[in-house]
Parts: structure tokens; sequence; C-alpha cells
């Protein structure tokens, strides 16, 4: 009879590791797609892309009117990004769409800005919390992969202290800021596919 009950805990046992498996194999996926679009990268713009990824723009729309006219400034700014559009974070629940993608016409303003905004959201303290964990084990893959990343301690001590007071949000490096212009909005997925896939593919 007790064959059963140690049974059923080797078949949890696999299939925990298998789960933990598929984990790591989708966050050096993300990572990896990061790092062929922007090789020059470092840890903090790769805790950016999986912020981004979990939490969406709500870390930048604190007042809708004025997240309109940082977007009109923003695209008086040629973007020369060579993608129109990338899929972020492990399950690619959000996009960074491109500038380039309304200053070539293929997507309006309105349309771009319309479903950036609509994938805001508040973000709660626990959320924060529980994204702390979830961090750790992203950046202990990464460490793992052994990406020789400029600067990877001094970033990991800067994030690990803005968790620690509760924020999470970071804005890219100088190094990323300076060799690739960056300029995007973020989109969710459901809205990306159903507002703008058809014009962007």
């Amino acid at each position: 009879m007790r064959r059963f009950p140690t049974l059923i805990f080797l078949f949890l046992t696999v299939l925990l590791a298998s789960c933990v498996h598929n984990d790591i194999i989708k966050i050096k996926a993300a990572v990896n797609s990061q790092m062929s679009l922007y090789p020059e990268a470092s840890l903090q713009d790769l805790y950016k892309a999986f912020f981004q990824a979990e939490f969406g723009p709500e870390h930048i729309i604190a007042d809708t009117a004025s997240a309109g006219r940082s977007l009109d400034s923003e695209l008086l700014i040629p973007d020369n990004s060579d993608i129109m559009y990338e899929p972020i974070g492990v399950d690619s629940a959000f996009f960074r769409v491109h500038l380039c993608a309304v200053q070539s016409g293929r997507i309006s303003r309105n349309e771009l800005f319309d479903a950036f905004i609509a994938g805001a959201r508040k973000v709660e303290t626990d959320e924060i919390e529980k994204w702390a964990e979830k961090w750790h084990k992203i950046e202990s893959v990464i460490e793992s992969m052994n990406l020789q990343l400029p600067g990877y301690e001094a970033d990991r001590i800067v994030i690990d202290s803005l968790l620690n007071t509760g924020q999470y949000a970071l804005h890219h490096s100088q190094q990323f800021r300076d060799k690739y212009e960056p300029h995007y909005r973020i989109v969710r997925k459901d809205l990306f596919d159903e507002r703008l896939f058809e014009a962007l593919r």
C-alpha cells in the first residue's frame, strides 16, 4: 500500500523538475533574444526588458495627457531601429513597438498610443514583492549563462537595492541609450495582436 504514495511523490518530483527546467529554457531564450538584438546590453537593460514584460507600461503613465505629449515629442526624433516590434519576457506577454512603425506610416500615432494606454494598470505592492523573488530566479539563470555583461556586479547591487526599497523601475543604461537610441512603447500582447499586428507584419 505504501508503494502508491511513493510513486505519487516521485511523479510530482519529476513534474516539478520538468517545470523548473522548462522555465530555465524560456528565460534563456528571452535573454538570448535580447542579446541578439542588443549585444552591448547590460544586466540593467535585461532587467528592464523583464520588468516591462511583467508590468507593462504602468511605470511611465501617471498622466495620460502627459504621456501623449511625451510620445509626440519623441516622434520628432528619427527612430533608426532595424525592427518595428519585438516580444519581450519569458512568455512574450508584452511587445515593444518601435516608433519607426509610426514614422514610416505603417500605423498611426493614435493607434499606437491607444494600444499603449489600454495596456496600463496599477501595480500593487505585493506584486513587487513577488517580482523581486521572480527576478532573483531570472538573474541566477543569467549569471549561469556567463554572458560577460559589462558592469554586471554593480548592476546587480543597484537592482537589489531598488527592489529592497519596494520599487522596480529602471531606465536603460547609458551605454544602451548611446548605442541603440531606443524609442518605443510597450503594448500588451492581446492588444498588439488585435490592433497592430496586421499592419506591422
